[in-house]
């Protein structure tokens, strides 16, 4: 089975690495939307128009199902998507729920990108998980673009983790929610800035468990046939984004399997 991931760029990297681990035998496509990012600053209007336009290519390529790997694209515009395409489609939420179950001081910061944290989703998600808990909405309007430029922003993106961090520390926050899929990529760095006693949660091994209660629901004879016969298939991974092929070696610095990579590609969106 097939399986198409998309986000901006990078970020989305860190569902199919969740994905890949658990469920070897499928075989991915992954989009990095490079021309047209960063989501972040585009309008609703933009994102629907251009998630339609995704779905229409992961189509073509006969995919089984769609990961908007992306929290911006989610809230901005899965449900246009699924209204334009018959393919099983799923999204990223941030994990505010398990985050606001972990924290002990009661102290969560929820930090996504401006449009995922103006977005009334996520605060539909707050106001219903967050019980007693004091939440701190916070974004960044460059740390995601930044992050795909990695490594040559390596400086600059410390910096802003650094700024962002320095809030959270003075706020005593002890459960960090990383509400943008970029964000993972570059663990580590929030994890030196806030120390061990920040829980850090991001949402791929969640969005992993419902791809596949999708695909089960949609496909259940081709599922259960792949399950009983993982001993023997190995799935692939093909990379394809829609700026230049410049960009390749950027995308295969983040894929944890390298040796699955069958395919790089630039594509027209």
């Amino acid at each position: 089975m097939k399986v198409g991931i998309m986000d901006s760029g990078a970020g989305g990297l860190t569902i199919l690495n969740a994905i890949h681990k658990k469920h070897p035998f499928l075989n991915l496509v992954y989009l990095a939307d490079d021309a047209f990012a960063p989501y972040g600053s585009k309008t609703i209007d933009e994102l629907q128009d251009r998630l339609v336009k995704v779905g229409k290519f992961f189509e073509r390529e006969k995919v089984d199902a769609i990961v908007v790997a992306c929290n911006t694209a989610t809230v901005a515009a899965i449900d246009v998507l699924r209204a334009s395409t018959r393919l099983p489609v799923v999204g990223v939420e941030p994990a505010v729920k398990p985050a606001f179950r972990l924290s002990k001081q009661r102290k969560v910061a929820v930090l996504a990108t401006p449009v995922t944290a103006q977005s009334a989703r996520l605060n539909q998600l707050i106001e219903l998980w967050k019980s007693d808990s004091v939440v701190f909405v916070m974004s960044s309007s460059t740390l995601a673009f930044d992050i795909d430029a990695w490594p040559e922003t390596e400086e600059k993106i410390k910096l802003t983790i650094e700024q962002l961090c320095e809030k959270m520390r003075s706020e005593k926050v002890d459960t960090l929610v990383l509400a943008c899929t970029h964000y993972p990529l570059v663990k580590p760095v929030f994890e030196q800035a806030l120390g061990k006693e920040c829980e850090i949660i991001e949402p791929s091994e969640g969005v992993t468990a419902q791809l596949m209660r999708r695909l089960a629901e949609s496909y259940p004879d081709q599922v259960g046939g792949l399950f009983a016969e993982t001993h023997q298939v190995s799935g692939s991974i093909e990379l394809c984004n829609t700026m230049s092929s410049q960009n390749h070696p950027r995308l295969v610095t983040w894929v944890e399997d390298k040796e699955a990579i069958t395919l790089q590609k630039t594509v027209a969106i």
